[in-house]
């Protein structure tokens, strides 16, 4: 069974994995005020786990902004769709798919 707290170790890879850059909006920590958090892309409170696929380097205003949810509305549709998830390939590479549907977060 995985830890429950992020590793000092784990919180090295996953910076250097996202190059100091936020996942989700890709701020720089370094002209950041606040310091950026190791959090977990599918919450704990949700069941996701402390392994590294989980784990994402974000700034203070998307972590607080994004919480524990997994899914939001789209303004447009009003339908529920997935946030974005930065370890899914697709999403990871057209970087903000803001209202896609896709089949699994």
């Amino acid at each position: 069974m995985p830890e429950s707290r992020v590793t000092a170790q784990q919180k090295k890879a996953v910076a250097e994995r996202a190059n100091g850059c936020c996942e989700y909006c890709r701020s720089q920590a370094r002209f950041a005020i606040q310091p950026f958090s190791i959090e977990h892309i599918i919450a704990r409170s949700q069941g996701g786990e402390t392994v590294m696929d989980n784990l994402a380097l974000s700034c203070q205003g998307c972590n607080n902004h994004k919480y524990n949810k997994t899914e939001g509305r789209d303004p447009v549709s009003g339908d529920l769709v997935p946030l974005y998830h930065p370890r899914n390939t697709l999403q990871g590479n057209l970087r903000h798919t803001y209202g896609k549907k896709s089949g699994r977060w």
